[in-house]
């Protein structure tokens, strides 16, 4: 079966007691905690939305944000190995990491054994590129609507990884959109960034999707501030504070 047609299971969120010792235990280890700053207290449930950092970001998220939260990812990622295989030689470390295609296969090779692990316990939910992102978008909602917080790496990756993200993709607009249909809350999105060379996780303050397109905004406006707010905490808290 070709890759586009393949399903992951159904998202689900529940407690992985194994993956709760293996994040307590060995990613802690890993990944050393960061500085981290809050600039405004954090309403939940809400979305955050910040640069990936190569596959770093998510998982100084998990580790060290202050909030609990489920996250968007390449649905390939929660498939069968051989899919989880591709994607990462092809996508990650070829098209976006600019990796040689031997060392790339080799990477991919071990890594797709124990991703799906990872994957599931950070509670990633699949995302897709096609008309399947209404699916993406009613289990955001529901996740969102039982309290937990959903987490969205919106930046357009497709030449690379950048300090200075260029392009939100406005999955998250349309997310803030379906929520405030389904409950009328004007659900609160915090961009967030994380630089890896110094070390520093802030959060900004919320934008609200629905207050900004009763102004006159649209989606890719809408995404272009959530833009700038994420670069300007890199601008401002990262590069300029030591």
């Amino acid at each position: 079966m070709e890759d586009h047609l393949k399903q992951p299971k159904p998202f689900k969120l529940k407690r992985r007691p194994v993956f709760a010792l293996f994040r307590a235990v060995i990613m802690r280890i890993l990944y050393r905690k960061p500085q981290v700053t809050v600039l405004e207290e954090i309403s939940q449930p809400c979305i955050f939305v910040g640069n990936h950092d190569a596959k770093r970001s998510p998982v100084i998220a998990e580790l060290y944000l202050p909030v609990r939260t489920a996250k968007w990812g390449a649905y390939e990622m929660l498939c069968d190995y051989n899919t989880r295989r591709r994607y990462l030689r092809d996508v990650f470390y070829i098209k976006k990491q600019g990796y040689g295609k031997k060392l790339a296969s080799f990477k991919a090779f071990f890594e797709a054994f124990f991703s799906l692990f990872i994957y599931r316990g950070m509670n990633f939910l699949p995302t897709y590129a096609d008309a399947r992102l209404s699916r993406t978008l009613n289990e955001s909602v529901e996740v969102l609507r039982s309290g937990m917080s959903v987490f969205i790496f919106p930046e357009d990756s497709d030449g690379g990884y950048r300090e200075v993200m260029e392009k939100f993709f406005p999955g998250f607009v349309m997310l803030a959109e379906a929520y405030y249909r389904k409950t009328g809350t004007d659900i609160p999105i915090y961009p967030v960034y994380y630089h890896s060379g110094r070390n520093k996780l802030v959060t900004g303050a919320p934008r609200y999707a629905h207050a900004l397109k009763a102004q006159g905004f649209n989606r890719g406006a809408v995404a272009d501030i959530l833009r700038d707010d994420v670069n300007n905490l890199l601008y401002g808290y990262i590069r300029d504070k030591q």
